[in-house]
């Protein structure tokens, strides 16, 4: 700063002494110079200033203040205090202060009771940072990011705490159902009970129920305030008829005074047969990935099977052991049957996709062999003619087998890259029964990796399951899919698989007590979504096969229970707020230039001088 004043200084000197000489050694004008002298030197000073334009400091101690306040639910919820709230922030913000609501985001005030399900407020201070004059946080203190924020940006704000009141709370936290299911089967459903303040009461009533009607209703233990436990009910074989469910768990608890965070809804979808059954014998590596991939892919009810030696069999999603029997009866009313490795029991008309293994009996040629670029004619070679062969791991080894006729080959592969090509992918289709084989091992390890080797992968399984399937409708996949369950205050994801569409989706949305339409806009990455209150809402897309579904808006918060306090009282730093101003702020600068030159002008008329 220094420097810059010692600049300005000899910029006005030298200014001032060309003016002297000119008016006063050179013209020799006497009395007269002198004014003309002050005029010119009084221009081209603050044309220095201008140029230079040095700044300075301007505080901001008057300036009025900022009041973020906490609208998420927490501040709504038993115990809350946001009536404490609104007057604490109408009284810091006077008549000249500016109020702020967040939560989930920053938004202008006003009265309405909270409705945000998150507790941010890095956006919020980053925006009153941008205004003069102090900041106030008023909230209860349960911020999510208040302890991962900048210092400078943290230490600047006072943060006003209203604390909630301790109440009896009883909350389910938590429930897991299957979102999958047969119609055969039982089905677990484990829920967390968090419990708070002083209950009364040791034991609550869970109630399940679907389309008004009651599955199950139990008397089980809940926690000693504070704490969690989890429990876990069934409900009966055919409790849920075939299709797609909204499922509600509810609890009830003598005393609890919070009600919303009491229900919970899932998705459940009863299937009458399994739409893909995966036998793998032995239960390794390639037929885990196999049954998981599958699932994802397919978006349809798989059921894995796995045997751990000596015919013994597990369920591979459960764990638990299964019977021969079983297993049998599944293998012949699946809709796609999937074997990996030497397990062939089953005679079925339905299509097959087979896996074969290095195991005893099966001649296999290990080593590294290298999926080949050039995709042959097939079925498949649409999808796999996409795929960048070069960047997979390679397999460890192929079954060799020999094509016939009628039979094509949709990929194939060389040992180190060299030497004769040996089919991998090898299908057919005899007497309306199609049947693909996959003859290498490892592929697996594309999974595993993940990015690019797994999406291969998945392409892989998806176009043989889409052939396999071509003339089924128990696996109908579709471009759309949303998300089963929202937290309240959470807006619904909907996913568009594939290319995005070029236009907005029309989306027809039944909810309890009307139905709509709303546009969709999906983003590069092929997502888009829709807040809706607290309902369950059947969506679907007109024109678009399949595009359907159901979507629950829970009335549960995780806020409307207690967190942890991570915001403490506290008076900011008291560092006044300050503003650089520079001489190009100053306007009557402007005004001493423009004056001194047409001054000057005008006396050098006067004077006869040119």
């Amino acid at each position: 700063m220094l420097g810059i004043i010692a600049l300005v200084g000899v910029g006005v000197g030298v200014a001032a002494a060309v003016a002297g000489f000119v008016y006063l050694a050179h013209e020799r004008l006497g009395l007269a110079g002198w004014g003309l002298a002050a005029l010119r030197t009084a221009a081209l000073g603050a044309l220095i200033l201008l140029l230079v334009n040095p700044v300075r400091e301007r505080p901001g101690e008057a300036a009025p203040p900022t009041v973020l306040l906490d609208a998420s639910l927490s501040l709504a919820a038993a115990g809350g205090r946001w009536d404490a709230a609104l007057d604490s922030a109408r009284v810091l913000a006077g008549d000249r202060g500016v109020i702020l609501r967040f939560g989930d985001g920053v938004a202008p005030f006003d009265t309405t009771p909270p409705t945000a399900g998150l507790t941010l407020v890095d956006q919020a201070l980053r925006t009153a940072a941008g205004r003069s004059g102090p900041v106030y946080i008023v909230t209860d203190g349960e911020i999510a990011d208040y302890a991962s924020l900048p210092a400078a940006l943290r230490d600047d704000a006072s943060v006003v705490l209203l604390v909630r009141d301790t109440v009896p709370n009883a909350a389910l936290l938590e429930v897991v159902i299957p979102s999958r299911v047969r119609q055969e089967d039982s089905i677990p459903i484990t829920v967390e009970i968090g419990t708070w303040g002083p209950l009364s009461d040791s034991v609550g009533t869970l109630e399940i129920s679907a389309t008004g009607r009651v599955l199950l209703r139990r008397s089980i233990p809940i926690p000693t305030p504070p704490g969690a436990a989890r429990r876990t009910v069934w409900l009966p074989p055919g409790a849920l008829a075939s299709g797609s469910h909204a499922v509600r768990v509810g609890l009830s608890v003598t005393g609890d005074s919070e009600e919303r965070d009491d229900v919970r809804w899932r998705v459940v979808t009863v299937s009458e047969v399994p739409a893909v059954v995966v036998v793998a014998s032995p239960a390794d590596w390639e037929g885990r990935f196999l049954m998981r991939e599958l699932a994802e892919v397919t978006g349809g009810d798989v059921r894995g099977y796995g045997e751990i030696g000596d015919g013994r069999w597990i369920e591979m999603e459960t764990q638990q052991p299964v019977g021969a029997a079983t297993l049998r009866a599944a293998a012949r009313t699946a809709a796609l049957l999937v074997t990996r490795g030497r397990w062939s029991e089953a005679a079925t008309r339905r299509p097959r996709w087979r896996w074969p293994s290095g195991a005893a009996g099966v001649r296999f040629a290990r080593g590294d062999w290298y999926p080949v670029r050039r995709v042959p004619a097939s079925p498949l070679a649409g999808p796999l003619g996409v795929v960048e062969w070069d960047s997979l791991p390679p397999l460890t080894g192929i079954v060799p087998i020999a094509p016939v006729e009628g039979e094509w080959v949709a990929l194939s592969a060389r040992l180190g890259r060299r030497g004769a090509e040996r089919p991998v992918i090898v299908g057919h289709d005899s007497a309306g029964v199609r049947e693909i084989t996959t003859a290498a091992g490892g592929m697996w390890r594309w999974a595993f990796r993940g990015g690019a080797s797994r999406e291969a992968y998945r392409t892989l399984l998806a176009a043989g399951v889409d052939w396999l399937l071509a003339s089924e409708a128990l696996l109908r996949r579709v471009p759309l899919s949303a998300t089963n369950a929202t937290l309240r205050g959470h807006p619904i994801l909907f996913r568009w698989s594939g290319e995005r569409p070029g236009r907005d989706v029309e989306l027809e949305m039944r909810g309890p007590d009307s139905t709509f339409v709303v546009s969709l806009r999906f983003d590069d990455e092929g997502t888009a979504t829709l807040r809706l209150p607290p309902a369950t809402y059947r969506w679907r897309v007109p024109g678009l096969t399949g595009a359907s579904g159901v979507a629950v808006v829970e009335s549960y918060s995780p806020e409307f229970h207690p967190g942890p306090v991570t915001a403490m009282s506290s008076a900011g730093s008291g560092r006044a707020r300050s503003f650089l101003v520079g001489a190009r702020d100053r306007w009557w600068l402007f005004v001493v230039v423009i004056a001194a030159l047409v001054g000057e002008w005008a006396w050098r008329t006067r004077q006869g001088l040119p």
